[in-house]
């Protein structure tokens, strides 16, 4: 489907091509080297969902963006992960040390480390059994995270360059996005929900990564327009049902709290 942009030159490099949290501020801080808070045992969810033996390291900047999906799939798995964030200042060193000098890269136990955000996201879906309960379901949690991935894409073209060195256009830029693209994408992501889901979810019956990724994506557009929401119904519900799992509950209150400090 792709963005209609003509906006090439604001596209970000590979590197850093990222979806901001576009509330969080960053300081500048030593890089943080941190094990994954766990929920403590009366607030887990039961679920059928193992936890993880492997040791798992994920590195990426000290904010959202492309590494927050993966961080979603290790809290809603209850897999424990040593969460390394990068700051900018020290990227240009640390750089050597990533496959094709990107991130997010993820690191599990002694096996060549794994690049591209996607391709890490659906390997851990597997892993955490969030991939979708037969290959027919997984197929459609495929079409989603594709076009959940258009529209984070398009994002990073209109938004990002816009957050990190504002224009005089910024107002109708983010307007623009909101009532043209993000009405397209976000229609179509409904369409896929009542197509394809039950009981909310986007995919069957159960939590899938689409879900996580839907949530992420609308995370994000609730800081561009606290009320979108309310022209997108399916949205608001599957956005409700998803947080009903404990463990995603207990992250997202996690890394709000650490906003506020």
């Amino acid at each position: 489907m792709g963005c209609g942009s003509s906006k090439t030159n604001k596209v970000i490099e590979p590197e850093t091509k990222i979806e901001i949290d576009v509330s969080e501020e960053h300081d500048d801080n030593e890089n943080k080297n941190e094990q994954s808070p766990s929920p403590p045992n009366n607030e887990l969810k039961k679920s059928s969902l193992a936890i993880s033996s492997k040791n798992y390291k994920l590195n990426y900047f000290d904010f959202t963006g492309r590494a927050e999906l993966l961080r979603l799939i290790f809290a809603v798995s209850n897999t424990p992960f040593t969460d390394q964030r990068i700051k900018f200042k020290d990227w240009k060193n640390e750089k050597k040390n990533a496959p094709l000098e990107q991130l997010p890269y993820l690191e599990v136990d002694d096996n060549p480390i794994l690049v591209q955000s996607m391709a890490i996201a659906r390997y851990l879906a597997k892993e955490m059994n969030l991939a979708g309960r037969d290959t027919y379901d997984q197929v459609r949690v495929d079409l989603v995270l594709d076009l959940c991935k258009e529209f984070t894409d398009c994002f990073s073209i209109y938004i990002v360059p816009e957050m990190l060195n504002p224009t005089d256009e910024k107002e109708e830029i983010i307007q623009h996005f909101i009532d043209i693209l993000a009405l397209r994408y976000l229609k179509n992501i409904e369409t896929l929900i009542e197509n394809f889901g039950q009981n909310n979810y986007a995919v069957g019956d159960q939590l899938t990564v689409a879900d996580l990724f839907i949530h992420d994506l609308v995370t994000n557009m609730i800081k561009l327009n606290s009320a979108i929401l309310e022209n997108y119904p399916k949205l608001k519900k599957h956005k409700s049902q998803v947080e009903e799992n404990e463990n995603l509950k207990f992250y997202l209150d996690t890394r709000d709290r650490k906003k506020l400090e």
